[in-house]
């Protein structure tokens, strides 16, 4: 009987443990490179995706940034959502997800990407933190619209959405 509850209490123990190390993660990878948000217009960024496409924020259309970390399951509804949304919305958006984890691979995203069904959309991993930072990214699962000349439409922190919530949400931000 005590062997089992300790058991137990060490279970218990390790799993608090990983938890922690997992927020210390996300902290350290929202948290990382310029602090200072800048503001509309300035110099765009550059960024290879990971099929070795160069993406530049802002683009001449609406660009819909979408932050994700590849180990994220929550990030999992809104990555399949932007891949059903993207031909119908081509003209007006372009769609990229943003990887956050410092220590995040181009292999580790293109097998999330793989693994949702979502091949269309560029992936990119924000090693450097520029696009992070940019935008005052804090959470994962968070949308930023940004238009043409860099103004920011609209933002939705830490809020995954699935097909119809982010047309919904596209549709007012594009008004």
């Amino acid at each position: 009987m005590t062997r089992i509850r300790n058991r137990r209490v060490y279970t218990t123990v390790a799993l608090c443990l990983a938890a922690v190390l997992v927020a210390v993660l996300v902290v350290i990878a929202l948290n990382r490179g310029d602090q200072a948000p800048t503001v509309a217009g300035d110099v765009p960024v550059e960024i290879t995706s990971v099929d070795g496409e160069a993406v530049v924020v802002p683009s001449d259309r609406a660009t819909v940034l979408y932050f994700m970390a590849s180990w994220c399951a929550s990030c999992v509804p809104q990555a399949t959502a932007m891949d059903e949304l993207e031909e119908e919305l081509a003209d007006q958006v372009r769609f990229v997800a943003v990887d956050v984890t410092p220590e995040g691979s181009e292999i580790e995203v293109d097998r999330f990407r793989t693994a949702v069904g979502a091949p269309g959309h560029p992936y990119v991993v924000d090693l450097t933190g520029r696009l992070t930072s940019r935008y005052g990214i804090t959470s994962l699962d968070s949308t930023v619209v940004v238009a043409p000349d860099g103004e920011v439409l609209a933002r939705a922190d830490g809020m995954p959405m699935e097909a119809e919530a982010l047309r919904a949400f596209l549709d007012e931000a594009l008004r």
